[in-house]
């Protein structure tokens, strides 16, 4: 029974998988086609913005709708690892404390679905590159590569925040307007070096701005000159990974006896 745990486990993260996307879509009438429209509506709003002078991105290396669309994906897919991760024991909780299903496989289910998700729309981002006249770069078979310390570092995050959420609520709404703002100090809309002052020191010492950068260029422009912050970045979201990962795993059950108590 021991050796047949694993593949139970997996075989239970597979179904959990496709409970998850099919009730994701059962219920709306454009189903998976909402995971196209979302960017195109942000990249709408942007564009309008650009073109009204409201806002001045400065020069940016592809065209700047194609900019915004590529952007405006990564950072949804590091949006939707932190939130998904803080979610992961509010939640859950029912199943959590009325089953054996332990939380890694909830966890590993969140990660798999995320992926399936950001993938199909990715598809249509290459296409609208290509309307664009972006060239694609061999290096850019790297992308599934150089975006998994985004992925990591938004589970870090969101893992810690997942026990927040439960014993600290106000901090884990803290988080989640934090996680928001940051999105305008991190070069998504507008580009890397900017000519103000304090914004540009902000955007160098935020990692989302190598851990976001360095993929979009490699998938844009085949190279970056961000290799130097994005190995640091990349290594210290591991480290951290491991740290909040430790963090939960010692304080998952405490959390849940509280929920109980509650």
């Amino acid at each position: 029974m021991v050796r047949d745990k694993p593949k139970t486990q997996w075989f239970l993260v597979w179904q959990m998988v496709r409970v998850s996307l099919t009730v994701q879509f059962k219920k709306s009438f454009l189903g998976l086609t909402w995971l196209f429209l979302a960017p195109i509506f942000a990249i709408i709003v942007w564009v309008v913005l650009h073109g009204a002078g409201v806002i001045t991105p400065g020069e940016t290396s592809i065209p700047y709708p194609a900019y915004v669309l590529i952007s405006m994906s990564i950072w949804g897919f590091f949006a939707d690892a932190y939130f998904n991760m803080s979610n992961v024991l509010s939640n859950n909780a029912r199943i959590l404390l009325t089953t054996s299903c332990p939380v890694q496989v909830l966890i590993i289910e969140r990660v798999i679905v995320q992926l399936i998700r950001f993938s199909i729309p990715m598809v249509f981002n290459i296409i609208v590159l290509l309307v664009f006249g972006v060239d694609l770069h061999l290096l850019g078979v790297l992308f599934p590569l150089v975006i998994i310390p985004l992925l990591v570092f938004g589970i870090a995050i969101g893992l810690v925040v997942s026990l927040f959420r439960i014993v600290a609520i106000d901090l884990a709404k803290i988080m989640d307007q934090a996680i928001h703002f940051l999105m305008f100090l991190t070069p998504i809309i507008y580009a890397p070096k900017l000519d103000i002052p304090w914004i540009g020191s902000i955007v160098k010492y935020n990692p989302l701005t190598y851990l976001i950068g360095v993929p979009r260029d490699v998938l844009t422009i085949g190279g970056s000159d961000q290799w130097s912050g994005f190995f640091w970045c990349s290594l210290i979201s591991g480290l951290f990974l491991g740290l909040s990962y430790f963090i939960f795993s010692q304080n998952e059950k405490k959390t849940l006896e509280r929920l109980i108590n509650n």
